[in-house]
């Protein structure tokens, strides 16, 4: 059913929830899983305190990244994992078409609909531009 499975995470709760439904529909479907946390860095400059900064938010995404690659392995799931940095629902959407992924799984974080109306949302975002099926998870 799918066998590329694209699930984007960025620290919060629904990301672990969409993490976690992600890996038992991989159990299910034998699917291939690559996980991608995007760094974005609104700071601009080319300042020595904005590269560090930048390096900092990489390692901090690598670090949960990796808890995320060892709990699929408890499951016998292996997970590729990726650091981007941009605009998420940008890179989110880029990757999953140059990919050729079946599925992009990710969270919300339950904006109100007026705050999504101001500002957009990532999961918004890819949901109405992405080139595959999209799972959003609450």
């Amino acid at each position: 059913m799918f066998s590329n499975i694209l699930i984007a995470v960025d620290g919060s709760e629904s990301a672990s929830k969409a993490f976690h439904r992600s890996v038992y529909l991989a159990e299910k479907c034998n699917s291939k899983l690559d996980l991608v946390h995007v760094v974005q860095c609104e700071v601009g400059g080319d300042s020595a305190n904005t590269f560090d900064m930048i390096e900092e938010l990489k390692d901090k995404a690598m670090k949960m990244l990796e808890e995320y690659r060892a709990e699929a392995a408890k499951n016998n799931v292996p997970i590729q994992i990726v650091i981007m940095q941009g605009d998420p629902a940008k890179v989110i959407i880029e990757l999953a078409k140059a990919k050729s992924y079946d599925l992009i799984i990710m969270g919300t974080r339950g904006r109100s609909s007026f705050k999504e109306l101001l500002i957009g949302s990532v999961s918004q975002k890819v949901m109405h531009h992405a080139s595959c099926l999209v799972m959003v998870v609450r």
